[in-house]
């Protein structure tokens, strides 16, 4: 007999099911996604009145001051990669979508799971008490100014342990899920694109927080213990530090972009009609990346000194981890080529990120090259980099996965109309509100600086106007998935709760899922791109409960 659904506030605190743990992540990423949006608005509105260099009174006419700006990009930098992209990515969609597309009744540790959603929570808790505190060292927590600054840098130790110990947690989790947990049938050639993007990006975490956290305990020994890691004038090397770091935040890089990458997949083939074009190049692109990934970190230290043949070495890797990137783009546009194609809001959405991410991608090709580096290293260029390549385009795209799976978590329907008005305003808003980045690091213009020199002033003034635009696309989205969730329309029993018509194995089941995903555990005879492909996705199987 079917196990059924615990109900109550008590049942949610306590759940182990994968599926609300989901549903938990995402009401929490989504309050750290409006908190990196309302921190850009203030700082954007600092910039569109902007002190500059110039005036000896800036501070009087400034709307925020300089150590609160500095704290502002801190908690805004920090919230929005580690408190919004990379958990809805490996803690919402991972939580909800591995064990449907693999036929799993559960996670394989449910009780590990939970921990690692409440870890996550303190970590938030701590991050809260960061911005009231004003911490200002930078989201990368850079010495020597993280073992100077009054702000208190254990916040900022202990933030990272803790998600880290979260990360830690879902890794260990997941893998071995996807491992043997698979339904009858399922082998690697049929998973799902998301499912082994996800895998490449647990990968990462199990072999790159461990070094993250070395980094942030030696950094904090140093401040508060008086060893000597990073602190220069004792005999330590803060290079060092930036060595670690990059070591695991270039990889961090790719936990966001691989599981990206297989959503993007998703929404192609079932809105194009098509079987993915190239589906074991698109596998080892993403195994190539996981590896690869970890090879790259030294392009964020080329001004830092470290030796020519090193920089040398890491231009060519930079340049190469591109080929396999380019082979998604172009497996792709060549799985939409003469689709029959959709263009609703989730469709329109991973256009819009390939478009967003190829701009990206072109410019961190540049950014490999250690001539070109150095001259527009820690310049605007990089900003413009950074928000194209990760910030602007996964945001998007996991926007456009929520609205994708938003029939089955909800059982409801978005509104299309203000999807697409949302989507519009944030994809125009994006590129002309951060395209001038680029001229600006060209000309030399330093991030991170609270004033701004005179000739510059004008571009600033239109980079906010067009980001304001960008931020009123992703509330409007944002109030769309609240309003349709409550209000709605219901799947009607035509849609037989897949309204795509997709092939994947969790659009075979009710949606919302029941508590227990399948009543009986399927046996998979297709993979989940097979359009056109006349023979059933599954046979029923009893169930093991």
């Amino acid at each position: 007999m079917a196990q059924k659904e615990p109900t109550g506030f008590k049942s949610w605190i306590f759940t182990t099911d994968h599926k609300r743990i989901a549903i938990m992540y995402l009401f929490a990423t989504i309050t750290f996604l409006v908190v990196g949006l309302l921190l850009a608005t203030v700082m954007r509105l600092h910039q569109l009145f902007p002190p500059t260099a110039m005036d000896p009174d800036a501070i009087k006419h400034a709307i925020i001051s300089p150590r609160t700006y500095n704290a502002f990009f801190t908690v805004h930098g920090v919230a929005m990669i580690l408190y919004w992209i990379i958990p809805v990515l490996l803690g919402f969609f991972a939580n909800y979508l591995i064990p449907l597309m693999i036929g799993a009744h559960d996670v394989a540790f449910p009780r590990l799971n939970a921990l690692s959603f409440w870890f996550f929570v303190a970590a938030s808790v701590i991050a809260v008490i960061a911005l009231i505190s004003r911490v200002d060292i930078g989201w990368t927590g850079y010495p020597p100014y993280s073992l100077r600054t009054t702000a208190n840098s254990a916040l900022y130790v202990f933030a990272v342990h803790l998600l880290g110990a979260s990360s830690l947690a879902g890794a260990v989790n997941f893998i071995t899920t996807i491992i043997t947990l698979r339904a009858p049938g399922m082998s690697w050639g049929r998973l799902n694109l998301a499912v082994w993007g996800l895998f490449g990006a647990f990968v990462i975490q199990l072999i790159g927080i461990p070094v993250l956290a070395a980094a942030v305990t030696m950094l904090l020994f140093d401040r508060y213990l008086g060893t000597s890691f990073y602190a220069a004038n004792t005999g330590g090397n803060p290079v060092l530090y930036q060595h670690l770091f990059w070591f695991y935040a270039h990889p961090a890089v790719y936990v966001v972009a691989l599981p990206v990458f297989g959503i993007t997949s998703e929404i192609i083939a079932t809105f194009a009609r098509k079987t993915i074009f190239g589906y074991t190049s698109m596998v080892v692109a993403i195994m190539v990346i996981t590896v690869l990934g970890f090879e790259v970190w030294v392009h964020h230290l080329f001004t830092a000194g470290v030796v020519d043949w090193l920089r040398i070495v890491q231009t060519w890797l930079t340049v190469f981890i591109a080929i396999p990137t380019g082979i998604k783009i172009f497996n792709w546009l060549a799985t939409l080529h003469k689709g029959s194609i959709e263009f609703n809001t989730p469709m329109l959405h991973a256009i819009g990120f390939i478009a967003i991410f190829v701009i990206g991608g072109v410019t961190g090709v540049a950014n490999g090259m250690v001539g070109f580096d150095i001259h527009v290293h820690d310049t605007y260029w990089v900003t413009g980099h950074f928000h194209f390549v990760l910030a602007l385009s996964m945001t998007m795209l996991c926007l456009g996965g929520i609205y994708f799976w938003f029939p089955k978590f909800t059982g409801r329907m978005y509104n299309e109309l203000w999807g697409k008005i949302g989507f519009w305003m944030t994809f125009w808003g994006s590129i002309i509100g951060f395209f001038p980045h680029f001229i600006l690091g060209i000309e030399g213009m330093p991030r991170r600086y609270w004033a701004i020199p005179p000739e510059f002033v004008f571009t600033f003034k239109f980079i906010s106007i067009f980001s304001f635009i960008a931020i009123a696309g992703v509330v409007i989205t944002l109030i769309n998935f609240l309003h349709s969730a409550i209000k709605g329309e219901k799947l009607s029993p035509e849609m037989n709760a897949n309204p795509w018509n997709s092939k994947s194995l969790e659009w075979t089941i009710p949606s919302p899922p029941p508590f227990y995903n399948f009543e009986h555990i399927p046996t998979i005879t297709a993979g989940p791109y097979e359009y056109g492909n006349p023979h059933p996705h599954t046979e029923g199987k009893k169930a093991h409960h």
